[in-house]
């Protein structure tokens, strides 16, 4: 493991991250309730109540609830600098955004005006505490300069995300804005804004730090590391007035992304099975996939003269399918895999600079989340995967992919809630070895 030029003098306590991570995986076994709940009706449209419901139960209660609780550890660690005052931003904030989170995914569901006016109360004040001590870090000189420059044009991507969905939710309880047209296409920026603003430029960003650091390969090509989240920053800015010209570029980009990740993970020195590489590698290969589908011409989808054996379901559909689950859930489990045991590790490490006889206590890193257990998740992850694009497919599969999907997130709590235990239980000893 390569940790040059990182710091963990500034690293928050770790219950702060613990509860965004044990929090995610809640969400989505409430999606796996809510695609039980909702029958076939479900995938009929991306425009569908309960469709939206569950879109936002996977990117917001998932995917930026883990982000908001990694960027806790990874600030300290890559940047040197911390929040301030952390258990009061993460408690406060984490409240917040759950019930906010809660509050919109029902009113999507039951269509009443307070839970929609609850959430973006909720969901303003949570974000709004977070995203005001992240940038109070973001906006200092620090260090590891392509990592940070790529967390701020995340969290960048992230306010505007924000804003967009306050002017959404305040138009649905009544509230009139005049000086935007809250159309479809505005809804395609917000939700653009959140999958590749927000969730995937913070990934190339922390890419570009943990893979050379977790599995001792090479850096990203510097001009990967200098120029690809500028530009596709950039693309986004200018899907805004030439829609078609910058998605194009900007899966272009991905595919870019793709090529890269294949050849800096292949060059790696430490060669030995790793569960979390084959995640990395599953979403690099979405990635082209990804590519081929949305170059395909149009007939391919809901044609009947299509070449292939059956047309191709919603282009729309598919494609943000498979890039949530296939690409952004495959990194982010497979970065918790390497993070839980790392954080409990270093956490408890450092614990013991003060009593180095203490060392005898903490456990290898390995024993915090078993590997077999981590490949388990892997295949887990690749079944429910098939079943979601499945039912995209032939939505009467519904069951099987709630079901599938339900196996997957509570087999990840429980990985998650075995991780803590031994760390609490270790910390439980360290303690009473100080006050010997």
């Amino acid at each position: 493991m390569n940790m040059s030029g990182l710091s963990f003098n500034a690293l928050p306590p770790i219950d702060l991250p613990f509860r965004f991570f044990l929090t995610a995986p809640l969400f989505i076994i409430a999606c796996a309730l809510l695609v039980l709940f909702s029958g076939e009706t479900l995938w009929l449209s991306r425009w569908q109540p309960n469709m939206l419901a569950l879109t936002h139960g996977f990117t917001l209660g998932f995917l930026t609830m883990v982000m908001m609780g990694a960027l806790l550890q990874l600030l300290p660690v890559i940047g040197g600098v911390g929040i301030a005052k952390p258990r009061f931003i993460a408690t406060t904030s984490h409240v917040l955004y759950c019930a906010g989170v809660v509050a919109l995914m029902f009113s999507f569901v039951f269509a009443h005006q307070w839970l929609t006016l609850a959430a973006l109360i909720l969901l303003s004040l949570g974000f709004g505490l977070y995203l005001s001590a992240i940038i109070g870090v973001l906006i200092k000189k620090i260090s590891q300069g392509d990592s940070i420059n790529g967390f701020r044009l995340a969290i960048i991507s992230l306010v505007i995300l924000l804003l967009l969905g306050v002017l959404l939710l305040a138009n649905r309880v009544g509230i009139s804005v005049s000086f935007i047209t809250l159309d479809k296409h505005l809804t395609d920026i917000h939700a653009l804004m959140g999958l590749v603003g927000w969730a995937g430029l913070l990934i190339i960003a922390v890419s570009f730090q943990v893979i050379p650091m977790f599995h001792v390969a090479p850096s990203m090509p510097k001009y990967i590391k200098q120029y690809l989240a500028g530009s596709i920053f950039i693309l986004l800015m200018l899907y805004i007035f030439y829609a078609e010209f910058a998605l194009a570029l900007i899966f272009i980009s991905h595919g870019v992304f793709a090529v890269t990740l294949f050849y800096v993970i292949k060059q790696r020195k430490r060669k030995v099975p790793d569960t979390s590489i084959k995640y990395w590698q599953l979403a690099a290969a979405t990635l082209l996939l990804l590519n081929v589908l949305y170059f395909l011409p149009e007939y391919f989808y809901h044609s009947e003269e299509t070449p292939l054996f059956m047309p191709l379901p919603d282009k729309g559909m598919l494609l943000t399918a498979i890039f949530i689950y296939f690409y952004l859930l495959s990194v982010i489990q497979g970065m918790l895999l390497k993070i839980l045991p790392f954080l409990s590790y270093t956490h408890l490490q450092q614990r013991c600079l003060i009593d180095f006889s203490a060392m005898q206590f903490i456990p290898h890193m390995h024993d915090f989340l078993n590997k077999k257990q981590g490949v388990a998740l892997y295949y887990m992850h690749i079944i429910s995967g098939l079943s979601l694009v499945a039912v995209i497919f032939e939505p009467s599969l519904y069951v099987v992919f709630a079901l599938f999907l339900l196996i997957e997130f509570v087999w990840l709590l429980f990985l998650m809630l075995r991780c803590m235990r031994l760390y609490f239980s270790v910390s439980k000893k360290i303690n009473l070895s100080n006050n010997t």
